[in-house]
């Protein structure tokens, strides 16, 4: 039963984004018609929209529409695209895969830095690391995306050219991006791992594990590290769909052809199949990004009851 309301809590959420985002989407002073009017003719006439109108069934009411294209997206149709005519699930496909190798390499980073300069940062709180590691952090999540990924252009590809970026495919074009997308999930990740470290570094069961002669480093490790991940583990899968979802700008500043760029694009061109179909499956992504994390959370602290932390020491 709670599993079956969980799948169902699962499906409100994306049948409510799929709502609001077909009707956002046909909330517009320029109707998709007349968008495809005009990339098609330099001057479209009335009748010429009226005839893509009624081409493409946006004559119809918004509520039709959306029925029909919500029953085809259950069957894994979510369209033809206005822009190019090709299915928009192969075209949003071959885009994801690109994003999905942007967001993996910047997890990576995640992964890579977060735990040790927040341990660091905790162990050595009010002295120099951890004022430098704070400062960073900081800065870290105030620059924007865009100007960060400016900057390490400017530096990395132009006055120093050590990594290519037009280059999609290679290796070294995705070192600069995914770090612009990585730093503020990071610094983020950092600041909170950090606090939460602290706080339970005063609990009772580490005073009771000095007691018994374990090494500063096993009860960090063991036990203080493994009672603080829970909250960082939910946000580090929240970000996996912000990342996804988010990566707009970045692959953008970097001309990374992702689904974020894709996405940005459709709009521009009020292209509905696509911008439709890539909320969805942004809401699909964070929605199975916050499960996941969730189940996590319980394989790494199984006795989190109901929001209560009990904890051993072994």
């Amino acid at each position: 039963m709670k599993y079956l309301k969980k799948i169902i809590s699962l499906l409100a959420v994306l049948i409510g984004v799929s709502i609001l985002s077909f009707m956002m989407a046909n909330i517009s002073t320029i109707e998709p018609a007349e968008a495809i009017a005009r990339r098609a003719y330099s001057n479209p006439t009335q009748e010429q929209i009226a005839k893509i109108r009624l081409e493409k069934g946006l004559d119809r009411p918004i509520a039709v529409q959306y029925i029909d294209w919500f029953s085809s997206s259950l069957q894994g149709d979510l369209g033809t695209s206005y822009q190019t005519n090709q299915p928009v699930v192969g075209e949003m496909a071959d885009k994801l895969k690109a994003t999905l190798s942007l967001t993996g390499a910047a997890l990576f980073w995640v992964v890579i830095f977060v735990v040790p300069l927040s341990i660091l940062s905790a162990t050595e709180k009010n002295r120099f690391w951890d004022h430098l590691i704070r400062g960073i952090t900081v800065l870290g999540i105030s620059i924007p995306s865009f100007w960060l990924g400016f900057l390490l252009l400017i530096a990395f590809a132009i006055s120093l050219p050590i990594f290519k970026v037009v280059d999609y495919g290679n290796i070294n074009s995705l070192i600069l991006p995914s770090i612009t997308l990585a730093l503020p999930v990071i610094c983020s990740s950092v600041r909170i791992l950090r606090a939460t470290l602290l706080k339970n570094m005063k609990q009772d069961y580490v005073i009771y594990a000095k007691s018994r002669g374990l090494s500063s480093s096993r009860i960090m490790w063991k036990h203080i590290l493994k009672n603080s991940l829970p909250p960082v583990v939910t946000i580090f899968f929240q970000n996996i769909g912000m990342m996804i979802a988010g990566s707009a700008i970045v692959e953008t500043v970097f001309s990374w052809p992702g689904l974020g760029s894709y996405f940005v694009s459709s709009i521009i061109n009020r292209d509905l199949p696509v911008i439709n179909g890539c909320v969805l499956v942004f809401a699909l992504i964070f929605v199975l990004a916050n499960t996941v994390g969730e189940l996590t959370n319980r394989m790494l602290n199984p006795r989190m009851i109901s929001g209560k932390e009990l904890v051993t020491i072994a």
